[in-house]
């Protein structure tokens, strides 16, 4: 037991204090940061070219005064002709210039390939209201009349219908805010599930490939035993992504604390954030169980193909299943955010090496029952012990295979060599 200490405080030392942990710290903040930059810019960008300089021409007062009233900021001109609007658009004196006629419903809007982009979409709006109300009094319709037209526009509220534990009918709108929290936490785990496979199926197929390759395992493994010795350099792998994970956590509590000294979060006021939680609350759960069933499912995956590596420039060529692997089932996942009740998302997401990308969507949509959720786990559990069980049976065989064939020959040797121990005991 001292050894598998001596071997677990190694690796997490080694991997802890090493620069690439710092940097798998600091990359996604880095990340966000530069997206919330890039988005900052490119709003600011967008806002400051949807506003210019526009000439109106051949507008009665009535639609000057409306176009006055929806106005977003623009510099209208309205003594303008033509000619001279013609002019003024090709020294760049203005942007564009609109041309009412006898129709007030065709107006042309003339601008350069190289102007602003300014909306119309409110002038389009407040002029299409105007032609309403003409047109409604030269039918000759009261304002009674007028406005029951106006509410005869229909909207359909979509409705969730489910049933809850005690077997009660339970009604949801789609539009409810606790649903996009739901979908939000559910997305959020297959993000984090796949970003850190992508970063540790690399770390602990190198751990053990290192030393395979040093050509060091026969004198490591006489001092340790095979089980010792693997599970030594995966608990230490998983200590470290426990300590990512608390960094982050600190950091979040960190930043809430900040921004609320600062007084950053009285826009979110009207929101009540624990009760959102609240409803989300078996999502949060079911998910971190997830996540934590899909980490060690993958990391043990690694370690089992890194221990059948002879060099360690093939590290990357031997987990290249388990990232294809990881990459169909998170954009299964994203395509169950829209279509959740689709039978490739219901089938897949009862498949281990899919299910924590996928089953946290079904869940957040509640189109899952509980038997389907605890039959997943279920599934999922005895799918990682069974991993678990395959690669300690013959990690002991596959670290003492040296093979430039491929996987599939190494482990052929390293079963060969297997079943000759075991017929010799």
């Amino acid at each position: 037991m001292n050894r598998l200490g001596v071997i677990i405080k190694e690796v997490y030392r080694k991997n802890v204090l090493s620069w690439s942990f710092f940097w798998m710290i600091a990359s996604p903040i880095i990340m966000v940061g530069v997206v919330l930059a890039i988005g900052y810019f490119v709003g600011s960008s967008q806002l400051d070219s949807s506003v210019g300089n526009i000439a109106v021409i051949d507008a009665n007062a009535e639609v000057q005064e409306i176009i006055e009233e929806v106005n977003t900021g623009n510099q209208i001109q309205y003594d303008f002709d033509r000619s001279q609007a013609d002019e003024a658009l090709q020294t760049d004196d203005i942007d564009g210039y609109l041309i009412f006629g006898d129709d007030v419903s065709n107006p042309m809007y003339y601008r350069k390939t190289t102007s602003k982009d300014i909306s119309l979409a409110p002038f389009e709006e407040a002029l299409s209201q105007y032609n309403f109300v003409n047109s409604a009094e030269e039918m000759g319709l009261t304002g009674e009349q007028l406005t029951q037209i106006q509410d005869t526009a229909v909207s359909i509220n979509s409705i969730n219908v489910s049933r809850n534990e005690a077997g009660e009918v339970v009604e949801q709108s789609a539009q409810d805010p606790v649903m996009f929290v739901r979908i939000g936490i559910a997305y959020a785990v297959s993000i984090i599930v796949f970003i850190f496979i992508m970063n540790y199926v690399s770390i602990i197929s190198q751990e053990i490939a290192v030393e395979k390759g040093s050509r060091i395992m026969e004198i490591i493994l006489s001092s340790v035993s095979p089980t010792a010795h693997f599970l030594g350099k995966l608990i230490g792998i998983l200590l470290v992504i426990l300590t990512q994970v608390v960094i982050y956590i600190g950091l979040y509590f960190l930043i809430s604390f900040v921004l609320r000294q600062l007084n950053l979060l009285d826009s979110f006021e009207g929101l009540n954030i624990g009760e959102l939680l609240q409803g989300s609350s078996n999502v949060v759960i079911l998910g971190i169980v997830y996540a934590i069933s899909g980490i060690l499912i993958y990391t043990v995956l690694a370690g089992f193909l890194g221990s059948l590596v002879s060099k360690t420039e093939d590290v990357n060529k031997m987990i290249t299943p388990i990232i294809f692997l990881a990459l169909g089932g998170f954009y299964v996942g994203m395509f169950a955010l829209n279509s959740t009740n689709n039978s490739l998302v219901r089938i897949t997401s009862q498949i281990p090496l899919f299910t924590p990308f996928i089953m946290p969507f079904r869940v957040a949509a509640e189109t899952v029952s509980s038997t389907e959720v605890v039959i997943s786990i279920v599934v999922s559990v005895l799918f990682m012990a069974f991993v678990l069980w395959f690669s300690l049976l013959f990690y002991k065989s596959n670290v003492l295979i040296y093979s430039d064939k491929g996987m599939v020959n190494a482990f052929k040797r390293s079963f060969a060599l297997w079943k000759s121990e075991r017929a010799s005991k």
